[in-house]
């Protein structure tokens, strides 16, 4: 006899195919399970400010940041991931599932037997779940030395004013920072073109990370609204 998992279980489903999507999440729903999608990885970040998820499904071929980096990067924070994708060959299979997915399944998948993977894996997980806003982010900021450490303790070396935009970036623990805080932040009133400053720095931020740590920074920016630093 099979149990339904407690309500408080959510699945989400990051696929950019707006039909496989709908079709994959009304199926999950009508199984007992919660779930909700997101078209790209970018997407999913900004999603989860408000809404929490307990396993992800991946598609690999996501616009934007790859799938295969959303599942490294949930992996590092062991939330449960599942690659649904319709990338068949022995590679891809093997790429995904040492990047940290948990099963691997090829379009078009049997839901049932999705399902089935998915219960399989939040029995195995417990209550885990994915990060929810406010909750401390695994980068941090060592003051003192004017350091971003990265969660494999790489550090980058930061200019008075990469300090000043990580900062306020950080200070906010996963919440959205408007424009206008950020702009306050850096010391200027100058609204276009003192974003368009900040939106340079941070280009060359990224590159810098990128280079010293090996990771992405994981600043996600919210069209019109500002930026939001996530783990």
């Amino acid at each position: 006899m099979q149990f339904p998992l407690p309500a408080q279980h959510v699945v989400a489903v990051v696929e950019d195919d707006e039909d496989i999507r709908a079709n994959v999440c009304g199926f999950l729903n009508k199984s007992g399970l919660r779930a909700w999608g997101a078209e790209s990885a970018e997407d999913f970040y900004v999603r989860l400010l408000s809404d929490r998820a307990d396993l992800i499904i991946v598609d690999l071929g996501l616009p934007g940041e790859s799938g295969l980096s959303l599942v490294a990067r949930l992996t590092e924070q062991n939330v449960p991931v599942i690659v649904l994708t319709a990338r068949g060959e022995l590679e891809s299979r093997i790429a995904g599932l040492n990047a940290g997915a948990l099963q691997y399944f090829v379009k078009p998948a049997d839901l049932n037997e999705l399902v089935a993977g998915i219960r399989s894996q939040l029995r195995r997980s417990g209550n885990g779940v994915a990060p929810k806003p406010g909750q401390a982010v695994p980068w941090r900021l060592d003051a003192g030395r004017a350091l971003l450490v990265a969660p494999n303790q790489q550090v980058v070396s930061l200019t008075t004013r990469e300090f000043d935009l990580v900062s306020a970036l950080i200070a906010s623990q996963g919440g959205l920072v408007t424009k206008h805080a950020l702009l306050h932040a850096m010391g200027t009133d100058d609204m276009e073109d003192g974003f368009h400053r900040i939106e340079s720095q941070l280009t060359r931020l990224r590159r810098k990370t990128l280079d010293a740590t090996g990771l992405a920074l994981p600043v996600r920016a919210v069209f019109g609204k500002g930026l939001v630093f996530l783990p």
